[in-house]
Protein backbone atom coordinates (compact mmCIF):
# COMPACT_ATOMS: atom_id res chain seq x y z
CA UNK A 1 0.00 0.00 0.00
CA UNK A 2 2.86 2.38 0.82
CA UNK A 3 4.49 1.62 -2.53
CA UNK A 4 1.20 2.35 -4.34
CA UNK A 5 0.76 5.64 -2.46
CA UNK A 6 4.37 6.59 -3.21
CA UNK A 7 3.86 5.75 -6.89
CA UNK A 8 0.67 7.85 -7.06
CA UNK A 9 2.37 10.76 -5.27
CA UNK A 10 5.32 10.58 -7.68
CA UNK A 11 2.97 10.58 -10.69
CA UNK A 12 1.10 13.58 -9.31
CA UNK A 13 4.35 15.43 -8.68
CA UNK A 14 5.54 14.72 -12.24
CA UNK A 15 2.20 15.88 -13.67
CA UNK A 16 2.31 19.08 -11.58
CA UNK A 17 5.91 19.79 -12.65
CA UNK A 18 4.99 19.15 -16.27
CA UNK A 19 1.98 21.53 -16.01
CA UNK A 20 4.14 24.22 -14.40
CA UNK A 21 6.71 23.78 -17.15
CA UNK A 22 4.06 24.14 -19.86
CA UNK A 23 2.53 27.22 -18.22
CA UNK A 24 5.89 28.92 -17.75
CA UNK A 25 6.65 30.91 -20.91
CA UNK A 26 10.35 31.19 -19.99
CA UNK A 27 10.79 27.43 -19.88
CA UNK A 28 8.17 26.22 -22.36
CA UNK A 29 9.49 25.35 -25.81
CA UNK A 30 7.34 25.93 -28.87
CA UNK A 31 7.47 22.67 -30.80
CA UNK A 32 9.12 19.42 -29.73
CA UNK A 33 10.15 19.03 -26.11
CA UNK A 34 12.95 16.56 -26.72
CA UNK A 35 14.18 16.50 -23.13
CA UNK A 36 10.64 16.02 -21.83
CA UNK A 37 10.02 13.15 -24.29
CA UNK A 38 13.34 11.51 -23.40
CA UNK A 39 12.55 11.88 -19.71
CA UNK A 40 9.09 10.37 -20.19
CA UNK A 41 10.56 7.48 -22.18
CA UNK A 42 13.14 6.84 -19.46
CA UNK A 43 10.51 7.03 -16.70
CA UNK A 44 8.13 4.63 -18.47
CA UNK A 45 11.01 2.27 -19.27
CA UNK A 46 12.09 2.29 -15.62
CA UNK A 47 8.48 1.71 -14.51
CA UNK A 48 8.12 -1.23 -16.93
CA UNK A 49 11.44 -2.71 -15.78
CA UNK A 50 10.44 -2.32 -12.12
CA UNK A 51 7.09 -4.01 -12.80
CA UNK A 52 8.79 -6.86 -14.70
CA UNK A 53 11.31 -7.32 -11.90
CA UNK A 54 8.48 -7.32 -9.35
CA UNK A 55 6.69 -10.05 -11.33
CA UNK A 56 9.91 -12.09 -11.53
CA UNK A 57 10.49 -11.66 -7.79
CA UNK A 58 6.89 -12.67 -7.06
CA UNK A 59 7.21 -15.78 -9.23
CA UNK A 60 10.47 -16.75 -7.49
CA UNK A 61 8.82 -16.13 -4.12
CA UNK A 62 5.84 -18.34 -5.10
CA UNK A 63 8.21 -21.09 -6.25
CA UNK A 64 10.14 -20.93 -3.00
CA UNK A 65 6.90 -21.10 -0.94
CA UNK A 66 5.73 -24.09 -2.99
CA UNK A 67 9.10 -25.81 -2.53
CA UNK A 68 9.02 -25.23 1.25
CA UNK A 69 5.44 -26.54 1.53
CA UNK A 70 6.29 -29.59 -0.58
CA UNK A 71 9.41 -30.25 1.52
CA UNK A 72 7.39 -29.98 4.76
CA UNK A 73 4.73 -32.34 3.38
CA UNK A 74 7.37 -34.85 2.25
CA UNK A 75 9.09 -34.69 5.63
CA UNK A 76 5.75 -35.22 7.41
CA UNK A 77 4.95 -38.25 5.24
CA UNK A 78 8.43 -39.69 5.86
CA UNK A 79 8.08 -39.22 9.61
CA UNK A 80 4.64 -40.86 9.58
CA UNK A 81 5.95 -43.80 7.53
CA UNK A 82 8.89 -44.23 9.87
CA UNK A 83 6.54 -44.16 12.87
CA UNK A 84 4.29 -46.81 11.29
CA UNK A 85 7.29 -49.04 10.49
CA UNK A 86 8.57 -48.68 14.05
CA UNK A 87 5.14 -49.62 15.44
CA UNK A 88 5.01 -52.66 13.12
CA UNK A 89 8.49 -53.79 14.23
CA UNK A 90 7.46 -53.44 17.88
CA UNK A 91 4.30 -55.48 17.34
CA UNK A 92 6.23 -58.22 15.51
CA UNK A 93 8.83 -58.29 18.32
CA UNK A 94 6.12 -58.64 20.96
CA UNK A 95 4.48 -61.39 18.96
CA UNK A 96 7.73 -63.41 18.92
CA UNK A 97 7.95 -63.51 22.71
CA UNK A 98 7.04 -66.94 24.33
CA UNK A 99 4.36 -65.45 26.56
CA UNK A 100 2.48 -64.17 23.55
CA UNK A 101 2.78 -67.43 21.54
CA UNK A 102 -0.21 -69.78 21.29
CA UNK A 103 1.99 -72.94 21.04
CA UNK A 104 1.54 -75.38 23.95
CA UNK A 105 3.38 -78.35 25.09
CA UNK A 106 2.33 -81.86 23.98
CA UNK A 107 0.31 -82.96 21.01
CA UNK A 108 -2.14 -80.58 19.56
CA UNK A 109 -5.78 -81.00 20.52
CA UNK A 110 -8.24 -82.05 17.85
CA UNK A 111 -11.37 -80.22 18.84
CA UNK A 112 -13.50 -82.25 16.44
CA UNK A 113 -12.81 -85.45 18.38
CA UNK A 114 -13.49 -83.91 21.80
CA UNK A 115 -16.83 -83.95 23.53
CA UNK A 116 -18.48 -81.15 25.46
CA UNK A 117 -16.66 -82.20 28.62
CA UNK A 118 -13.30 -81.20 27.08
CA UNK A 119 -14.56 -77.62 27.10
CA UNK A 120 -13.21 -77.06 23.59
CA UNK A 121 -16.57 -76.11 22.03
CA UNK A 122 -19.63 -74.55 23.57
CA UNK A 123 -23.20 -74.27 22.46
CA UNK A 124 -23.62 -71.40 20.05
CA UNK A 125 -19.88 -70.95 19.58
CA UNK A 126 -18.69 -69.73 16.17
CA UNK A 127 -16.13 -72.26 15.01
CA UNK A 128 -15.10 -70.08 12.04
CA UNK A 129 -14.28 -67.03 14.17
CA UNK A 130 -10.52 -67.37 13.81
CA UNK A 131 -10.71 -67.91 10.06
CA UNK A 132 -13.16 -65.04 9.63
CA UNK A 133 -10.95 -62.81 11.78
CA UNK A 134 -7.94 -63.78 9.64
CA UNK A 135 -9.87 -63.04 6.48
CA UNK A 136 -11.08 -59.72 7.92
CA UNK A 137 -7.52 -58.80 8.84
CA UNK A 138 -6.36 -59.71 5.36
CA UNK A 139 -9.20 -57.67 3.85
CA UNK A 140 -8.35 -54.75 6.16
CA UNK A 141 -4.70 -54.98 5.10
CA UNK A 142 -5.81 -55.03 1.47
CA UNK A 143 -8.09 -52.02 1.99
CA UNK A 144 -5.37 -50.15 3.87
CA UNK A 145 -2.85 -50.93 1.14
CA UNK A 146 -5.35 -49.85 -1.52
CA UNK A 147 -6.14 -46.60 0.34
CA UNK A 148 -2.43 -45.90 0.81
CA UNK A 149 -1.87 -46.54 -2.89
CA UNK A 150 -4.79 -44.27 -3.77
CA UNK A 151 -3.50 -41.61 -1.40
CA UNK A 152 -0.01 -41.89 -2.88
CA UNK A 153 -1.52 -41.71 -6.36
CA UNK A 154 -3.51 -38.63 -5.41
CA UNK A 155 -0.46 -37.06 -3.84
CA UNK A 156 1.59 -37.86 -6.94
CA UNK A 157 -1.17 -36.48 -9.16
CA UNK A 158 -1.44 -33.35 -7.04
CA UNK A 159 2.31 -32.92 -7.19
CA UNK A 160 2.28 -33.39 -10.94
CA UNK A 161 -0.65 -30.95 -11.24
CA UNK A 162 1.26 -28.43 -9.15
CA UNK A 163 4.35 -28.91 -11.29
CA UNK A 164 2.30 -28.58 -14.48
CA UNK A 165 0.62 -25.45 -13.09
CA UNK A 166 4.00 -24.02 -12.12
CA UNK A 167 5.29 -24.79 -15.61
CA UNK A 168 2.17 -23.09 -17.00
CA UNK A 169 2.83 -20.04 -14.80
CA UNK A 170 6.45 -19.96 -15.90
CA UNK A 171 5.36 -20.20 -19.55
CA UNK A 172 2.78 -17.45 -19.01
CA UNK A 173 5.34 -15.26 -17.28
CA UNK A 174 7.81 -15.89 -20.09
CA UNK A 175 5.24 -15.09 -22.75
CA UNK A 176 4.16 -12.02 -20.80
CA UNK A 177 7.75 -10.86 -20.48
CA UNK A 178 8.30 -11.47 -24.19
CA UNK A 179 5.09 -9.60 -25.09
CA UNK A 180 6.02 -6.74 -22.79
CA UNK A 181 9.50 -6.60 -24.27
CA UNK A 182 8.04 -6.55 -27.78
CA UNK A 183 5.53 -3.90 -26.74
CA UNK A 184 8.27 -1.80 -25.17
CA UNK A 185 10.34 -2.16 -28.32
CA UNK A 186 7.35 -1.19 -30.50
CA UNK A 187 6.55 1.82 -28.30
CA UNK A 188 10.20 2.81 -28.30
CA UNK A 189 10.35 2.51 -32.09
CA UNK A 190 7.09 4.47 -32.45
CA UNK A 191 8.37 7.21 -30.18
CA UNK A 192 11.63 7.34 -32.09
CA UNK A 193 9.68 7.57 -35.36
CA UNK A 194 7.45 10.30 -33.94
CA UNK A 195 10.50 12.12 -32.66
CA UNK A 196 12.18 11.93 -36.07
CA UNK A 197 8.98 13.11 -37.78
CA UNK A 198 8.67 15.97 -35.30
CA UNK A 199 12.27 16.98 -35.88
CA UNK A 200 11.75 16.85 -39.66
CA UNK A 201 8.55 18.91 -39.39
CA UNK A 202 10.27 21.37 -37.07
CA UNK A 203 13.13 21.75 -39.54
CA UNK A 204 10.68 22.18 -42.43
CA UNK A 205 8.71 24.79 -40.48
CA UNK A 206 11.93 26.59 -39.57
CA UNK A 207 12.99 26.67 -43.23
CA UNK A 208 9.51 27.82 -44.26
CA UNK A 209 9.50 30.55 -41.61
CA UNK A 210 12.94 31.63 -42.71
CA UNK A 211 11.88 31.79 -46.38
CA UNK A 212 8.71 33.67 -45.47
CA UNK A 213 10.70 36.12 -43.35
CA UNK A 214 13.17 36.72 -46.18
CA UNK A 215 10.32 37.25 -48.66
CA UNK A 216 8.55 39.55 -46.21
CA UNK A 217 11.70 41.60 -45.66
CA UNK A 218 12.26 41.85 -49.41
CA UNK A 219 8.68 42.99 -50.07
CA UNK A 220 8.83 45.48 -47.18
CA UNK A 221 12.04 46.97 -48.56
CA UNK A 222 10.51 47.28 -52.02
CA UNK A 223 7.38 48.88 -50.60
CA UNK A 224 9.43 51.28 -48.53
CA UNK A 225 11.50 52.31 -51.57
CA UNK A 226 8.36 52.74 -53.64
CA UNK A 227 6.66 54.86 -50.99
CA UNK A 228 9.78 56.94 -50.51
CA UNK A 229 10.21 57.64 -54.24
CA UNK A 230 6.58 57.93 -55.43
CA UNK A 231 5.54 61.63 -55.80
CA UNK A 232 1.87 60.79 -55.59
CA UNK A 233 2.19 59.10 -52.23
CA UNK A 234 4.49 61.87 -50.93
CA UNK A 235 1.69 64.39 -51.78
CA UNK A 236 3.73 66.85 -53.77
CA UNK A 237 1.47 69.84 -54.48
CA UNK A 238 3.07 70.60 -57.84
CA UNK A 239 1.43 67.49 -59.28
CA UNK A 240 -2.07 68.87 -58.66
CA UNK A 241 -1.46 72.12 -60.61
CA UNK A 242 -3.21 72.23 -63.98
CA UNK A 243 -1.37 73.13 -67.15
CA UNK A 244 -4.29 75.35 -68.24
CA UNK A 245 -3.92 77.91 -65.42
CA UNK A 246 -2.00 78.30 -62.18
CA UNK A 247 -5.14 78.68 -60.10
CA UNK A 248 -6.70 75.49 -61.48
CA UNK A 249 -6.00 72.01 -60.17
CA UNK A 250 -6.39 68.50 -61.50
CA UNK A 251 -8.97 66.65 -59.38
CA UNK A 252 -7.27 63.33 -59.95
CA UNK A 253 -3.95 64.73 -58.63
CA UNK A 254 -5.37 66.87 -55.84
CA UNK A 255 -3.17 66.61 -52.73
CA UNK A 256 -4.80 69.15 -50.41
CA UNK A 257 -5.35 72.87 -49.88
CA UNK A 258 -2.73 75.54 -49.72
CA UNK A 259 -1.85 77.36 -46.52
CA UNK A 260 -4.34 80.27 -47.00
CA UNK A 261 -7.17 77.90 -47.75
CA UNK A 262 -6.21 75.76 -44.79
CA UNK A 263 -6.16 78.82 -42.47
CA UNK A 264 -9.58 79.93 -43.79
CA UNK A 265 -10.97 76.45 -43.05
CA UNK A 266 -9.44 76.58 -39.55
CA UNK A 267 -11.08 79.99 -38.97
CA UNK A 268 -14.50 78.73 -40.08
CA UNK A 269 -14.09 75.69 -37.88
CA UNK A 270 -13.29 77.94 -34.90
CA UNK A 271 -16.38 80.04 -35.60
CA UNK A 272 -18.49 76.88 -35.72
CA UNK A 273 -16.93 75.75 -32.44
CA UNK A 274 -17.76 79.16 -30.87
CA UNK A 275 -21.35 79.02 -32.08
CA UNK A 276 -21.62 75.49 -30.75
CA UNK A 277 -20.30 76.61 -27.35
CA UNK A 278 -22.77 79.52 -27.22
CA UNK A 279 -25.59 77.16 -28.10
CA UNK A 280 -24.48 74.79 -25.36
CA UNK A 281 -24.30 77.70 -22.87
CA UNK A 282 -27.81 78.82 -23.85
CA UNK A 283 -29.09 75.29 -23.43
CA UNK A 284 -27.39 75.15 -20.02
CA UNK A 285 -29.07 78.43 -18.97
CA UNK A 286 -32.47 77.15 -20.14
CA UNK A 287 -31.89 73.88 -18.30
CA UNK A 288 -30.89 75.77 -15.15
CA UNK A 289 -34.00 77.96 -15.34
CA UNK A 290 -36.22 74.97 -15.87
CA UNK A 291 -34.55 73.17 -12.99
CA UNK A 292 -35.11 76.21 -10.72
CA UNK A 293 -38.75 76.39 -11.79
CA UNK A 294 -39.20 72.67 -11.21
CA UNK A 295 -37.58 72.93 -7.78
CA UNK A 296 -39.89 75.83 -6.81
CA UNK A 297 -42.99 73.94 -7.98
CA UNK A 298 -41.89 70.88 -6.03
CA UNK A 299 -41.28 73.00 -2.92
CA UNK A 300 -44.79 74.56 -3.20
CA UNK A 301 -46.36 71.13 -3.67
CA UNK A 302 -44.50 69.82 -0.63
CA UNK A 303 -45.69 72.81 1.45
CA UNK A 304 -49.32 72.27 0.32
CA UNK A 305 -49.04 68.57 1.11
CA UNK A 306 -47.57 69.35 4.54
CA UNK A 307 -50.45 71.79 5.24
CA UNK A 308 -52.95 69.10 4.28
CA UNK A 309 -51.21 66.64 6.60
CA UNK A 310 -51.27 69.22 9.46
CA UNK A 311 -54.99 69.89 8.93
CA UNK A 312 -55.69 66.16 8.83
CA UNK A 313 -53.70 65.67 12.06
CA UNK A 314 -55.61 68.55 13.73
CA UNK A 315 -58.99 67.12 12.63
CA UNK A 316 -57.88 63.71 13.88
CA UNK A 317 -56.92 65.21 17.25
CA UNK A 318 -60.32 66.96 17.52
CA UNK A 319 -62.06 63.71 16.66
CA UNK A 320 -59.99 61.84 19.28
CA UNK A 321 -60.93 64.50 21.92
CA UNK A 322 -64.62 64.28 20.99
CA UNK A 323 -64.52 60.48 21.14
CA UNK A 324 -62.79 60.63 24.53
CA UNK A 325 -65.48 63.04 25.84
CA UNK A 326 -68.22 60.74 24.57
CA UNK A 327 -66.50 57.82 26.30
CA UNK A 328 -66.39 59.77 29.60
CA UNK A 329 -70.06 60.77 29.27
CA UNK A 330 -71.03 57.16 28.50
CA UNK A 331 -69.02 55.98 31.45
CA UNK A 332 -70.75 58.52 33.74
CA UNK A 333 -74.22 57.59 32.46
CA UNK A 334 -73.47 53.90 32.88
CA UNK A 335 -72.33 54.42 36.46
CA UNK A 336 -75.41 56.60 37.21
CA UNK A 337 -77.73 53.99 35.71
CA UNK A 338 -76.05 51.31 37.78
CA UNK A 339 -76.65 53.28 41.01
CA UNK A 340 -80.34 54.07 40.15
CA UNK A 341 -81.04 50.56 38.98
CA UNK A 342 -83.50 49.73 41.83
CA UNK A 343 -84.72 53.29 42.55
CA UNK A 344 -84.93 55.15 45.97
CA UNK A 345 -87.21 57.50 47.95
CA UNK A 346 -85.56 60.83 48.39
CA UNK A 347 -86.41 63.72 50.74
CA UNK A 348 -88.52 65.59 48.22
CA UNK A 349 -90.76 62.60 47.55
CA UNK A 350 -93.29 63.59 50.30
CA UNK A 351 -93.23 67.33 49.63
CA UNK A 352 -95.93 67.03 47.04
CA UNK A 353 -98.42 65.36 49.30
CA UNK A 354 -101.54 67.55 50.08
CA UNK A 355 -100.81 70.06 47.44
CA UNK A 356 -103.36 68.93 44.92
CA UNK A 357 -105.32 71.58 43.02
CA UNK A 358 -108.68 70.10 43.77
Amino acid sequence: MDKEEARIAAMRARAAARTDRFLNARVRTMGVDKEGLDRQIAEKKAAKEAERQANVDQAAYDQEIFRILESNEEQRRAEKMESMNQLRQDLLAHAQEPKNSCEKGGDPIDAEQCSFGAAQYFAGEDKQAQERKRLQQAQMRQWTTQQMAEKNARSTEEKEDAMRYQQYLNAVNGMRAEIEANEQKRVRDDRLTVRQLNEMRAAEKAELRKAEQELNDFMNNREFEHVKSDPFINEETEMSQSTLASYRVRPDHFKGFNKAQTMYIYKKNEELVGDHKEMKAEEARVEAGWASHTEQVVRLMEQAEQQQKDMANQVEMLQDADIQAQREELKYKTELSRRDKYGAITEGFFDGFGTSCR
